[in-house]
């Protein structure tokens, strides 16, 4: 499965459950005092993230006790919205969950239930989906409670969302099912449009039935086009040409590409240009027209690198070597594989520093949830007086003793994780310079023995996982490029270890012969 197939499911994923996830103008925002707005006006001004983080816990210092529960529940949800434009998601989540609270104490429900489908959407986005799955099953029950159809479509398909990335594609279906059932009785038909696309992309990426897929893609193309949702028409018109490259349909792949194009060029987006002009590179390649296909690929690669999509501009460089090599031009190949190993190099020092960055986050969140509960305590404190002062300094030992496993817990993590990224690092590195010193001493461009694989019974996802791991893909790349989970590859590795009576990568690699 190419990548741009993929990557474009998502991005039409996203749009179908873009009004479903999290709304900027949905989101619960009360009235709070001048010094609350005053501040909020400001955070809403930086740009940087720590120097947000840096503001965010000065005003909260400042407010500390000061607000009460309208203005509180008013203030945090706003700063939620803030932290989420700012893809700080599990802030975001610490936020909405204060003003929640707040809420609760106002015995507003329905505030309560808007801020709890707020942390499920922030918890999807940040791939904490059990958590997420509980949030909306609750805020399903109040909305069903409250028959709000509107409201209780969009839970159903941020809860299919969900399970689709936890790959239960049969609950998947069902709550999208559920959320399309709703659609169509309010008549909200660009959400209707949304919720077949979802349901496709569930056939595609979990039930891989590709006819199914196609059915559900082709209802929401029609919905797209009649009502001149110009963006979503095009790209599910894209997705709709890839399943036909797929199938080898050639013929059917032009003109849902040529339409594509036609609306991009039209929006004059740039990426979106970028997309198609792939998708014609791969279209020619599989035609047999090599130079048509390179000519295209160029002019993607270009606009890509003017916007600095890096993955985008990795993949490109994987299909032209393999062009190069399908011509015998193993000098262009040997460049561009080159090219592909320094970016690789790139995105994984930033994916280093990205998890460090959220090992960094997620201490600072729990010690400011600690911090609220102390708090929380003392007020209690205050009201019941002596007969709770042995319950508080119990607590607050506890609290302290926790704390201190903590920071001991993230000290050895950190320890762990920075050992385990050097060593990946340097087995990255070495499985490079094998790679190279492999393709200039052989001139013969099949690395891989098919009678091997035909030998130990693998199946075509299985060899094209362990040929992603000759090219010296991470779990988490491999994963990336298929669009799956990371533990489904690494069910597959394991399948592929036990088929070849392996250990490790390397006996695998060895076993079938992968130079």
């Amino acid at each position: 499965m190419n990548k741009t197939y993929f990557f474009l499911v998502v991005i039409v994923l996203f749009q179908g459950c873009k009004s479903d996830l999290i709304n900027d103008n949905d989101l619960i925002e009360t009235k709070t005092n001048s010094i609350t707005e005053e501040y909020l006006t400001k955070l809403s001004s930086v740009v940087d993230n720590d120097s947000l983080v840096e503001l965010v816990s000065y005003y909260d210092n400042k407010l500390q006790g000061r607000l009460s529960d309208e203005e509180e529940s008013g203030y945090y949800s706003k700063l939620g919205v803030i932290l989420y434009q700012h893809a700080m998601l599990e802030k975001a989540d610490s936020n909405f969950f204060i003003a929640q609270q707040a809420f609760a104490k106002l015995g507003d429900s329905s505030s309560v239930s808007h801020m709890r489908m707020n942390r499920a959407a922030m918890n999807e986005m940040g791939g904490n989906y059990e958590k997420a799955v509980t949030i909306y099953l609750e805020v399903i029950d109040f909305f069903s409670r409250k028959r709000d159809s509107m409201q209780l479509a969009n839970s159903y398909s941020n809860l299919g969302v969900a399970y689709e990335e936890m790959e239960l594609a049969e609950k998947s279906i069902d709550y999208h099912k559920k959320a399309l059932e709703l659609r169509l009785a309010i008549k909200d038909t660009i959400n209707t449009a949304y919720s077949f696309n979802n349901i496709g992309v569930v056939f595609m990426e979990v039930v891989k039935n590709k006819d199914s897929a196609l059915y559900y893609y082709q209802k929401a193309y029609k919905i797209f086009e009649d009502k001149k949702a110009l963006y979503e028409s095009s790209t599910v018109s894209n997705n709709i040409g890839h399943i036909h490259l797929e199938s080898n349909n050639l013929e059917e792949v032009e003109q849902y590409f040529a339409y594509s194009y036609k609306i991009y060029d039209s929006l004059n987006n740039e990426q979106g240009r970028a997309e198609i002009l792939r998708s014609y590179g791969q279209l020619y390649f599989a035609q047999g027209k090599d130079n048509e296909a390179i000519e295209a690929l160029k002019k993607s690669l270009s606009l890509n690198e003017k916007s600095g999509n890096q993955k985008e501009i990795l993949e490109i460089n994987r299909i032209l070597s393999k062009i190069y090599i399908a011509a015998g031009d193993y000098p262009k190949a040997i460049q561009k594989m080159q090219i592909m190993n320094r970016i690789k190099d790139s995105i994984l020092d930033i994916e280093k520093q990205k998890a460090i960055a959220d090992m960094e986050t997620k201490y600072q969140v729990k010690e400011k949830n600690k911090t609220i509960e102390v708090l929380r305590l003392e007020e209690e404190l205050n009201v019941k007086r002596i007969r709770n002062q042995t319950v508080l300094i119990f607590l607050l030992t506890v609290i302290f003793g926790l704390i201190v496993l903590v920071l001991i817990f993230r000290s050895r993590q950190n320890k762990l994780k920075h050992k385990q990224l050097r060593l990946e690092l340097q087995n990255y590195l070495l499985r490079i310079d094998e790679m190279q010193t492999e393709i200039e001493k052989k001139d013969d461009c099949n690395m891989f023995s098919e009678d091997k694989f035909k030998e130990f019974e693998l199946s075509e996802r299985e060899i094209e996982v362990l040929k992603l791991i000759s090219q010296g893909f991470k779990n988490a790349e491999i994963a990336e490029k298929l669009f799956v989970s990371q533990n489904t590859i690494k069910t597959h590795i394991k399948n592929i270890y036990v088929k070849l009576d392996v250990k490790n990568r390397v006996e695998a690699l060895k076993r079938v012969d992968i130079v």
